[in-house]
């Protein structure tokens, strides 16, 4: 008789506990350069203490959407394409040799632990985003929800940051935006459990040591990644809530937005497997080694080449000269890179015009950002050929000539819309673009007529750090001249005031109160407005929370990521615009004072004012309502004057939302102003616990005449009390010194 085959006991690890999603979450936008998918800008977002503060679920969903809508509008595609070519050239070097990144591990974190200072990292404000406008469009589709009004954490992290499918804390998505009219994302997360070691057939026995008796986990175990298949894909939004079964979504996500986000994402295809090769190391190397490749030279560059050595020698030049070789595939590629080697040799000839058109202009688009060296006169010689040109992109720093050269060259050619300065991927300082908005600063004609971009705008405020210089106070007599650089006549906002009542004993009326100054988000009437609806949005759906400094910074991106027309729905648009970057390097250190928000300009005759005041019926109650107004003095209000004096209502032009925009920027279709107005109302109305406001009261309403002067000293007595706090041992500091 044969007795029984034994089978040896194998020790594994059993699962005690339901298996869970990742709780924090690492964002990657990637786009192929050189032949491999490389990555331009991370994002992390790290979990809470409560499920409000994490990105499961739906908040998830809606970043993955937002994320998408902002790289898709086809406002931010100029600027996007102009980084693009600038990582290019960050990725291959001048020797064709490929840029390699180190690895940065993301923190592994212990869910079932109290580590409330671990998961407040602080903010990187030393290291510069290599590609600011890129990092901008990222970062705010993770923080900012426009659809819901929502926040959630977010942190830049540096390109080299990699995710490793055993972290038992992080799950990823991918955003590839190789092809603009095609951008593609996924989402890969494997579940945890807390989990406990078997090493024995008599462990293996033990039913309570494992968990197992009546659903109660006597061995508390560790958590650990329970997928032993990870397969190397992307899910789409609705595979992963199928994944987890996220069905639920608590009152305070908006979940009435759920099914309109996740029609939206349907038709959005899924990242290629090989978008995950870089940011999804396969093994753990000590360092992410690209492919070097060295581009050699054939005879097709040979002939391109010996074509531009004969045109540089010559004034002016027939193009059919080139009918020989333009009709090459990658002509136009060759003939970059001749100029690039040698844009030393480029000026303001006929010829070199030429060539730059050639090679550069891209439908009305002209590109120079990648040329290293490029002269005014050559731009010039370059735009005069190119007349159908409107817009065009340059790297600051490549720039021979002064800010003030510049400018006069550009403003002679009445067909630019939009210029575009973009600074080099290893570059911080910001000095040349100030100088140069500083001229343009000097034409407000001239910033009427076109649309600017700035990268260094973006990579100070991701820096926390102001990017325009504070200008003096000076004197209440030329104070127009003063409170900004930024004409006020072009970007008209100067601030805005914001106070909510506080949830207090019955009699108490004690408000909260925030700041932001718009000198630096360069907004112009009706950009300005379609942020400040957003931002509106935003302000009521927090309903449930007293807000801080920390909560309210991320709902500015309000103003920075808004559509560019008010006839665009939000969840469909998103124009990326400077970050109001002195609001959002608050709260700022002068000295032994901590100060939470900007300066508070003074009030002058040239800018608006916009005050918003989110009120109760009464201090207990859980309902609320929301009064608003815009108001330009006639004669300069002073926030530290004593002894503070309100204006009469003679001395104020005080409008309502719509009257503004008949004011600045009539051409405005008022009826779809109504329609976000009845919105905003209706979202106030139909919030949770929002009970039936006195008969007398709207639940939006701009404030009455009467109302406003009251409204506007309770502003300038608190507003005292954030100015006073800018003090240095004994004299007033600027905000750069502060910082």
């Amino acid at each position: 008789m044969t007795s029984a085959s034994f089978t040896p006991f194998t020790p594994y690890w059993k699962a005690v506990g339901l298996p869970e999603e990742p709780y924090s979450w690492v964002f990657f936008v990637v786009a192929k350069i050189a032949g491999r998918h490389r990555p331009l800008a991370v994002v992390t977002s790290i979990g809470g203490s409560s499920e409000e503060e994490t990105l499961r679920g739906y908040p998830l969903t809606a970043a993955c959407h937002r994320i998408v809508t902002i790289f898709a509008d086809s406002a931010n595609h100029i600027a996007i394409r102009a980084e693009l070519a600038l990582a290019a050239t960050y990725y291959l070097r001048d020797d064709d040799r490929e840029h390699w990144l180190d690895p940065v591990e993301l923190p592994e974190l212990d869910r079932t632990q109290a580590e409330f200072a671990r998961r407040r990292r602080p903010w990187d404000c030393a290291t510069a985003s290599e590609f600011p406008f890129i990092a901008a469009c990222l970062l705010q589709g993770v923080a900012f929800d426009a659809q819901g009004g929502d926040i959630r954490p977010a942190r830049l992290e540096p390109l080299g940051t990699v995710y490793r499918d055993t972290s038992k804390e992080w799950g990823m998505a991918v955003v590839d935006i190789t092809d603009l009219g095609g951008v593609r994302y996924g989402i890969v997360g494997f579940s945890s459990a807390r989990m406990v070691f078997v090493p024995t057939e008599t462990a293996q026995r033990n039913r309570c040591w494992l968990g197992a008796h009546n659903g109660f986990a006597f061995h508390p175990g560790t958590f650990r990644v329970i997928d032993e298949v990870r397969p190397r894909r992307a899910m789409s939004a609705a595979e992963f809530m199928a994944k987890w079964d996220r069905g639920h979504v608590p009152v305070m996500y908006s979940a009435v937005n759920e099914p309109r986000i996740a029609d939206l994402l349907v038709h959005i295809p899924l990242v290629d497997p090989t978008a995950l090769d870089l940011v999804w190391p396969s093994d753990s190397p000590a360092g992410i080694l690209l492919s070097r490749t060295k581009l050699s030279e054939g005879d097709e560059d040979r002939s391109v080449i010996k074509l531009v050595d004969k045109v540089f020698d010559a004034d002016d030049f027939d193009i059919s000269a080139f009918n020989s070789v333009r009709v090459l595939s990658n002509f136009q590629e060759i003939l970059r890179r001749t100029l690039i080697k040698y844009s030393a040799r480029l000026d303001g000839t006929q010829s070199s015009g030429k060539l730059i058109q050639l090679a550069f202009v891209d439908e009305n688009h002209l590109g120079l950002e990648t040329l290293p060296v490029v002269s005014v006169e050559a731009i010039a010689g370059a735009l005069s050929v190119s007349r159908n040109v409107t817009s065009i992109s340059i790297c600051v720093e490549s720039l021979l000539g002064a800010p003030v050269q510049l400018i006069n060259t550009l403003s002679e050619r009445a067909a630019l819309r939009k210029i575009f300065f973009l600074q080099s991927p290893t570059h911080t300082d910001r000095s040349i673009s100030v100088r140069i908005f500083e001229e343009l600063a000097a034409r407000p004609w001239m910033l009427r007529r076109v649309e600017v971009m700035f990268s260094g705008a973006y990579s100070a405020a991701l820096r926390k750090q102001p990017w325009l210089p504070t200008v003096p106070r000076g004197t209440m007599d030329d104070a127009g001249d003063v409170v900004q650089l930024a004409p006020l006549g072009v970007f008209p906002v100067q601030q805005m005031f914001v106070r909510r009542q506080n949830s207090g004993s019955p009699g108490d009326t004690g408000f909260s109160y925030y700041y932001a100054h718009m000198g630096d988000a360069l907004l112009k009437p009706e950009r300005f407005i379609s942020g400040f609806i957003l931002f509106l949005r935003s302000l009521v759906s927090a309903w449930w929370q007293e807000l801080d400094m920390e909560d309210m910074k991320p709902r500015l991106f309000s103003f920075s990521s808004a559509p560019s027309s008010l006839a665009d729905d939000a969840a469909t648009a998103a124009e990326i615009s400077p970050i109001l970057s002195e609001s959002f390097a608050a709260p700022i250190e002068t000295g032994s004072n901590t100060v939470k928000w900007p300066r508070v300009r003074d009030l002058v005759p040239d800018g608006w004012t916009v005050m918003v005041s989110e009120e109760k019926p009464t201090a207990r109650s859980q309902s609320s309502f929301v009064r608003y107004g815009f108001i330009r003095p006639h004669r300069p209000i002073a926030v530290g004057a004593t002894p503070l004096v309100p204006p009469s209502l003679e001395e104020l032009e005080v409008v309502g939302l719509k009257e503004f925009l008949g004011v600045m920027a009539p051409e405005v279709d008022l009826a779809v102003v109504d329609r976000h107005l009845r919105d905003l109302a209706n979202q106030i109305t139909t919030r949770p616990y929002q009970g039936t406001l006195p008969p007398s009261v709207e639940p939006l309403s701009a404030l009455s005449r009467e109302d406003v002067t009251d409204v506007l000293l309770d502003f300038l007595r608190n507003a005292r009390a954030v100015n006073d706090a800018f003090v240095c041992q004994g004299k007033e500091c600027t905000d750069d010194s502060a910082r």
